[in-house]
């Protein structure tokens, strides 16, 4: 999908949501690695264009915390936690200046894991603080600096079909999707929610937020 790096879809505990997408789909996720800094780590599926998946849950073998793991270790379900867009890293000054008209605080800072063969990948990532009044509608930002585009080295498993949001507020949503940059189909809806529907050796599946 153009602009979107990948989807983030998030559960407490990587083994039980590796299954459950197994499970779900038909499809075996490809192990990444872990994220010393968020303590967290993550598997990858590939799709038919640049735009993957991302499972991502906290790591128990690292002592680090962070925001982005407490919130995967409250989820009672897997579930679509963020949609992550590229972007220069030249642009983020102006990112925050549009995520901060909108009353969000949305800091970057340079990331990096370690993958099974033992390379070091490494990337700059924009990430809204929370808790933000907009929740999965505030997208984060990844500039993936001199490492090759993780898409690159995932053989396609599933096509996204669509990815669908609704907010009761979507004026404003979309005022700050504007103002991003960010292009989505975008519903007024009675609740907030966020689909991604895939094509998959087991049909056709949604991946929902929580809210």
């Amino acid at each position: 999908m153009k602009g979107i790096d990948h989807f983030m879809y998030a559960g407490s505990d990587m083994d039980r949501l590796a299954a459950h997408f197994g499970e779900l789909t038909g499809i075996a996720t490809q192990p990444g690695g872990s994220h010393p800094d968020l303590g967290t780590r993550n598997h990858l599926v590939g799709t038919d264009t640049a735009t993957y998946l991302e499972l991502i849950a906290p790591d128990p073998a690292l002592p680090a915390q962070s925001p982005m793991r407490s919130a995967f270790e409250a989820m009672a379900r897997p579930q679509i936690h963020r949609f992550i867009a590229l972007a220069r890293s030249d642009d983020f000054p102006t990112l925050q200046r549009a995520y901060a008209q909108a009353g969000i605080d949305a800091p970057a800072r340079e990331l990096q894991r370690v993958t099974a063969t033992g390379e070091t990948l490494r990337w700059k990532l924009m990430v809204p603080a929370d808790p933000n009044p907009l929740g999965v509608f505030a997208p984060l930002f990844i500039d993936w600096l001199d490492t090759p585009h993780p898409a690159a080295r995932l053989q396609p498993a599933c096509r996204i079909l669509s990815c669908e949001a609704g907010h009761p507020d979507a004026d404003r949503v979309q005022a700050l999707w504007r103002a991003l940059g960010v292009e989505l189909p975008l519903l007024r809806a009675d609740r907030p929610y966020l689909r991604v529907s895939l094509e998959t050796p087991r049909g056709t599946v949604a991946l929902t937020s929580a809210c």
